[in-house]
């Protein structure tokens, strides 16, 4: 069973909250541009989950909890929603799409990571936006790497890549610290300026950097 709810600000309104019950859904497609309040309840049947929150709104915290038993979580990151995230743990979440919104959004990846034991694939996908990330200098370092990348991450995917400096440290993190990974795919984004030796240059750094999982391999798509 599927249900898809979209809401916008197109219309000067407040107040407004949107209650769901759904004993019975296993899919759910949330978009809100509004910033209304929205809580949700019997979520036991929940397999796959998109969600789309542009503004802040009264209880995310609360209404992301409701989807920690998911097997499939596609989101579109703003501040507070990665905020939100680093805090909730995804026992059961195999599959994660992240679209990124916000240019520190690596900050909080190890913590998000943190929180998904048993995650299989991991897809980020920076075509919802062209803003650069911007991440610390710090961002990946941490006492203990996250369980899922010595255990669980087989694939991971990573589409619009353009170069910059912070995608190249993410690509790096991943093959230097998922054990398991069987495939890594870096789709570049088509840039009207990018000359063919420049995208050989940019492949060539990728591949040099070191696996840890010797098995994996590295794909590329143009």
């Amino acid at each position: 069973m599927y249900t898809n709810l979209s809401s916008h600000n197109d219309v000067e309104d407040t107040g407004r909250c949107v209650v769901i019950d759904t004993p019975a859904l296993t899919e759910f497609d949330f978009t809100d541009h509004s910033g209304d309040s929205c809580s949700i309840d019997n979520t036991l049947c929940f397999e796959q989950v998109h969600i789309d929150v542009y503004l802040p709104s009264p209880d995310l915290d609360k209404f992301l909890r409701s989807f920690s038993a998911v097997l499939f979580l596609e989101l579109g990151l703003n501040d507070e929603m990665i905020l939100c995230c680093r805090t909730i743990k995804f026992s059961r979440l195999t599959m994660c799409k992240i679209l990124p919104w916000d240019s520190d959004w690596m900050d909080s990846l190890v913590p998000f990571l943190k929180n998904i034991p048993k995650l299989k694939c991991l897809i980020v996908d920076y075509g919802s936006t062209d803003e650069p990330p911007n991440a610390s200098a710090f961002w990946s370092e941490s006492d203990k790497d996250p369980e899922c990348l010595s255990s669980s991450l087989e694939k991971f995917e990573l589409i619009d890549y353009t170069g910059r400096k912070e995608e190249k440290e993410l690509v790096a993190y991943i093959l230097t610290t998922s054990r398991c990974l069987k495939t890594a795919t870096i789709s570049l984004r088509p840039l009207p300026d990018l000359k063919l030796e420049d995208k050989a240059k940019m492949i060539e750094e990728l591949k040099a950097i070191p696996r840890v999982s010797k098995t994996s391999q590295l794909l590329f798509k143009t």
